[in-house]
């Protein structure tokens, strides 16, 4: 019961700051579908704009290929160059003053008409944006290559069928969800871990190392309540601010996500029904021990630190900390183990993806809960140990 109203007391307190609310509700609220639409408008925006650039493309070998230098000059992309010697383009290319080049060989004719392959080479940088140059050479010359193979065809009165001697067909038995599940569920847990952890970060310092400063801290331990009952108040309020700004961050990104009238309505129904109350329960059911981890931790810190200050210098490094483990999970190859299900954060990671995807397996899953709460309520007995520390409480 007093545990109750501590917890009570310092809600009230803590609803009562305005910062709070604002790293509570109003940023993930709103940061996090700006986010989305900016990042995805900015992508997309960058991508017409390479596809629609025009590049400077030197062609060496205009006489022997001159079907394919009027291909590419017929291409509204490029802007050729026949003029450029050949010791020149790797260069030229390296300084970013050509965008690519093409080079025909001189026996391309010959190899033509003895029914070979001819050879052309192709000078591209990978590393410009979204490999345009590459891809639009490659599709012209493809585009050669097949006047070419219609020719002879013609020429010999074949098949065409004759040239293709295996038929492949291609059958994707990974469902939609499976599909949108292992691609969202890599980056999804960066919202509840970020946000929940902002959201606990700074209710955490203020109910800690804030109350030393302010000098409140002595009158509330001068109550009838026990210690372990006041740090229990104190930790289900900063615990509750983490749970409810992950939730929030989740309910920014499903309103982001409606936003998008691009996505085909079928993409669409799957990704609400992914996002339907029992997967949002599943999913809670994963940040409530999380959240208990970073809101004992941080508590932890609070408690220990001699000032405000020092708590956040603390702290703030361990938002790196944590973002490390939830990129691992976005590797390819990682997968929920008997071992990953142990490691915390990533084991939230890699169990998030695999929910979406409809693929978990119950065990996995079950040593995940456990491993989590036994964390957490490892982090609660210390943060209580802390507490019942005198030169801990009373540092100066």
């Amino acid at each position: 019961m007093r545990t109750f109203t501590i917890f009570r007391k310092e809600l009230i307190d803590t609803m009562r700051d305005r910062r709070t609310i604002l790293m509570m509700i109003v940023m993930p609220m709103v940061l996090v579908p700006l986010l989305i639409t900016v990042v995805t408008k900015i992508q997309q925006s960058q991508i017409e704009k390479a596809e629609e650039r025009t590049l400077s493309i030197a062609f060496v070998g205009k006489e022997f290929a001159p079907e394919l230098y009027t291909l590419c000059e017929e291409n509204e992309k490029f802007i050729l160059f026949s003029d450029i010697p050949e010791d020149s383009l790797l260069a030229m290319t390296e300084r970013g003053e050509l965008d690519g080049a093409i080079i025909v060989a001189h026996d391309f004719p010959e190899k033509l008409s003895e029914s070979d392959q001819g050879s052309v080479r192709i000078i591209f940088k990978s590393s410009d944006a979204f490999d345009i140059t590459r891809r639009q050479i490659t599709n012209t010359v493809e585009e050669y290559e097949q006047q070419i193979v219609d020719e002879r065809i013609q020429k010999l009165n074949l098949d065409r069928d004759l040239f293709d001697a295996i038929l492949v067909e291609e059958l994707d038995i990974s469902s939609i969800q499976e599909k949108i599940g292992k691609l969202a569920g890599g980056w999804l847990p960066y919202l509840f871990i970020i946000f929940g952890f902002m959201g606990a970060m700074y209710p955490g310092l203020d109910l800690g190392a804030g109350e030393k400063e302010r000098g409140t801290l002595e009158t509330l331990l001068s109550s009838p309540a026990k210690r372990l009952e006041i740090v229990l108040g104190k930790f289900l309020v900063v615990m509750l601010a983490g749970i409810v700004t992950a939730l929030v961050a989740m309910f920014g990104l499903y309103i982001a996500v409606q936003r998008f009238q691009e996505i085909p309505s079928e993409v669409m129904a799957t990704i609400m029904n992914m996002f339907g109350p029992k997967m949002v329960f599943m999913i809670l059911t994963l940040i409530l021990p999380i959240s208990a981890f970073f809101s004992a931790t941080i508590l932890s810190i609070s408690i220990y630190a001699r000032s405000f200050k020092e708590a956040q210098s603390i702290v703030t490094p361990l938002n790196v900390a944590i973002i490390l483990p939830a990129i691992i999970g976005t590797i390819p190859g990682i997968e929920l183990n008997a071992t990953t299900a142990l490691v915390p954060i990533l084991n939230v990671s890699l169990a998030t993806k695999d929910l979406l995807a409809g693929t978990i397996n119950p065990l996995y899953l079950t040593e995940v809960y456990l491993s989590l709460f036994l964390i957490a309520g490892l982090s609660i007995l210390g943060c209580v140990r802390w507490f019942n520390r005198e030169e801990v409480l009373f540092r100066s």
